[in-house]
């Protein structure tokens, strides 16, 4: 296929697209007619199916700009132009910046023999763009720290292909690099590895005063400084409903502000932290069995080091989590078990917090926070919404003998709360001691088998039980 053959192409799609003047659109001529006529319920099968089909020749389109840049270097058209990369010719054609240098770095990363199942995968129009350049970018990210073999790469690509999104393939590919850094054996952080994210050397914080009197605040944190700043933000941020009962008006943006002044004004006050789902905000820090401190586990009762082994945990990339911040190094983590402020919960092979649970009707703070390091969030599949914003569901409802423990408890949002009550979706605690989600029976094949869905925060793009 050549340009001219490519040109006919798209203007063939484009009049697809377009409704001709005069055109009735009750008459499926083209697709854009379709769409124009489209109504709910009849042709919602046939427009899921045009979606997908557009989101494919979309990616498609991706692999096919990325491999146009990959030649563009090739033949050296960047210096007969007079141009630094591929990437700014197709900025000058017009492309957007963020395009055009994300094309170029998927045309660099099809040369990568540990990236065939990218490149594949785009080539198909399975895999997007944006999924394909974080899972390469985050290949190169473990890689700039730490020597890989090539079994390395291809388990770790295999790892980041199935996330569900591009930002958790970064924070997997994170969690690859913390697992993977070289342990020293004197613990001096001047002489040992600190992941970027985690030097506090390197905050800064600078205040502005605009023309007009404002202020203008840029911060740029570690990770510890910024999970405490989030923390206490939580609970401020949430939308608030107007006086007559409308939607909060203000945007996210305007809810942080109004909450990070809030925060200033409660410090200089001296009063009490707003709580956040019942229970005072505070940094969580997850630390999952199978890491080791300083060459010993952690007792998940008295927070200290325990002489008796734990079994290692399923999860190939098991570090330490904060719950805003993500993964972390075992060393940071011990500097954070030094501060009051902190929660700190000892996590069982299968990621379920050790030692926690109470009889009572409402879920105790304890159990809340349990339930907020193992769901961290809504449970309900693709929902994830913060946990702050959840209730505590009992699976077994407690009027019918069930328990408030947290084998017993699910966190849900409202909105998948009521679904759960009344949409015909169950919940249960699997072996695993995880929550799983049974979605209704299909009215078209009743006796088809009713597959579970694991819960948001281990969703991943294959059923492997593995890659949870």
């Amino acid at each position: 296929m050549d340009a001219a053959t490519l040109n006919a192409f798209a203007d063939l799609m484009s009049d697809d697209l377009t409704i001709p003047a005069g055109t009735d659109i009750d008459t499926q001529a083209n697709l854009a007619q379709f769409l124009a006529r489209a109504r709910a319920v009849d042709d919602d099968r046939e427009l899921l199916a045009v979606a997908a089909a557009v989101l494919r020749l979309r990616n498609v389109a991706d692999y096919s700009v990325a491999a146009t840049c990959a030649a563009i270097e090739r033949v050296g058209l960047p210096t007969r132009k007079h141009v630094r990369s591929a990437a700014a010719i197709l900025t000058e054609l017009g492309a957007a910046p963020a395009l055009a240098y994300r094309a170029g770095r998927l045309g660099q990363a099809m040369s990568d023999e540990n990236l065939v199942a990218v490149v594949r995968g785009l080539r198909d129009g399975a895999v997007s763009a944006e999924h394909g350049d974080a899972v390469a970018s985050g290949l190169g990210h473990v890689a700039g720290r730490v020597d890989l073999s090539d079994d390395d790469r291809r388990r770790i690509v295999h790892s980041l292909m199935v996330q569900t999104s591009p930002a958790r393939v970064k924070e997997k590919a994170r969690a690859w690099a913390i697992k993977l850094a070289p342990v020293e054996d004197e613990p001096d952080a001047a002489d040992g590895y600190v992941p970027v994210a985690e030097r506090d050397d390197l905050n800064e914080m600078t205040l502005n005063r605009t023309d007009d009197g404002r202020v203008a605040v840029t911060i740029d944190f570690d990770i510890v400084a910024a999970e405490e700043l989030s923390a206490a933000l939580d609970p401020l941020t949430r939308p608030v409903p107007e006086p007559d009962g409308s939607s909060d008006r203000r945007s996210a943006k305007r809810r942080r502000a109004d909450a990070m002044a809030q925060v200033v004004r409660t410090y200089l006050a001296h009063s009490e932290r707003p709580e956040s789902g019942g229970v005072l905000p505070h940094v969580t820090l997850s630390v999952p069995a199978a890491v080791v401190i300083n060459g010993q586990v952690l007792d998940s009762v008295a927070g200290q080091t325990a002489s008796i082994p734990i079994a290692a945990a399923e999860d190939d990339t098991a570090v330490p989590w904060l719950g805003f911040g993500g993964p972390i190094s075992a060393r940071t983590a011990e500097l954070i078990m030094c501060e009051a402020a902190v929660a700190l919960a000892l996590l069982d092979d299968n990621g379920v917090p050790l030692n926690v649970g109470r009889e009572k009707r409402l879920f105790t703070p304890g159990i809340r926070k349990a339930l907020v390091l193992r769901d961290r969030g809504c449970a309900f599949p693709g929902c994830g919404v913060p946990p702050s914003w959840c209730d505590g569901h009992h699976v077994e409802h407690w009027e019918h003998g069930g328990a408030t423990s947290l084998d017993n408890g699910v966190l849900l949002c409202r909105r998948h709360h009521t679904v759960i009550h009344h949409g015909g979706w169950e919940v249960f605690i699997g072996h695993d001691r995880q929550p799983w989600f049974v979605p209704p029976a299909d009215p078209e094949h009743p006796k088809r088998r009713r597959e579970p869905i694991r819960s948001n925060a281990r969703r991943t793009l294959t059923l492997s039980t593995s890659a949870a």
